[in-house]
């Protein structure tokens, strides 16, 4: 099932939000409260819309509690692989080995199988992701614990996007699906922010509150897209062009901080725009 033109369009947009908001997660000092403060704001921008928006049946609400679960699983698990490695060797690992998964999952759970052109174009496409990391050669010693939480992370994002993909071919319409979901995701972080940790929290808003704002904002937007792309069309083609945001966080190194585009770099992004190519195009 491949994706029609307004929705690759709609997956770019939000792979570059996705690097975005990555980034500002990585450079934040408190990541941790970073991190509340980016779910939490789909928490209070997504609770208005649940007046206007379909309640989810009840076949709905299972896939609605494990996503929930599996993202808070991947909040914590995120946070800490980014204590323990840099953005650069972290996030091409947790987001590169996802559309592999992701590509068995929606074949063995929906029966969305790829045919030979399209998984060769996956590989591809996943392996280019994953080469960002190595692009300082083979990863040392002190760097395998990260790549280890990266992998960790890695699985978390290939669960919850097939169990959203389930859930939203259940759901009647996405929006309600959604709605719900961001809404839902922040709210153990909000309660546990501002219970356990309130005035440090709030000394926090203060100073770097803007920031983490934005980068709410831009992944409120990123996986809003992508879950309405999931409700249309085939989960892998989704997961690997959503992707792409690895390609996007590279170039916007090079562009904004005179990052060298070295030849693994090179390799990686062929290898990276040849496999989602191939993917829509089989």
């Amino acid at each position: 099932m491949g994706l029609d033109l307004y929705l690759i369009i709609l997956l770019l947009i939000a792979a570059f939000s996705h690097a975005s908001w990555n980034a500002v997660l990585k450079s934040s000092g408190d990541r941790l409260f970073t991190m509340t403060t980016v779910v939490g704001i789909g928490t209070l921008l997504y609770g208005p819309t649940l007046l206007f928006v379909d309640f989810p049946t009840l076949a709905v609400w299972p896939y609605l509690i494990v996503s929930f679960l599996l993202h808070l699983g991947y909040f914590f698990f995120l946070t800490y692989a980014y204590r323990q490695g840099d953005l650069s060797a972290v996030y091409p690992v947790a987001r590169g080995c996802s559309p592999l998964m992701v590509a068995g999952g929606a074949a063995l759970f929906a029966g969305q199988a790829l045919g030979p052109i399209a998984t060769a174009g996956v590989v591809t496409a996943s392996t280019g992701i994953c080469l960002f990391a190595f692009e300082k050669g083979m990863p040392t010693r002190h760097l395998m614990k990260p790549l280890a939480m990266a992998f960790v992370v890695s699985c978390f994002i290939a669960s919850y996007t097939v169990v959203d993909g389930l859930g939203l071919l259940r759901s009647e319409t996405p929006y309600g699906y959604i709605a719900w979901l961001n809404f839902l995701d922040g709210i153990p972080l909000l309660v546990w922010a501002f219970a356990a940790k309130g005035d440090d929290y709030v000394r926090f808003l203060k100073a770097d509150g803007r920031k983490a704002f934005m980068g709410g904002v831009l992944a409120m937007v990123a996986y809003s897209l992508v879950l309405y792309a999931l409700s249309v069309g085939g989960m892998a083609h989704v997961s690997a062009l959503r992707e792409t945001s690895v390609l996007f966080a590279v170039i916007l190194g090079a562009v904004t901080l005179g990052e060298k585009f070295g030849a693994i770099r090179w390799v990686a992004a062929i290898a990276i725009v040849g496999g989602v190519t191939a993917m829509h195009l089989s």
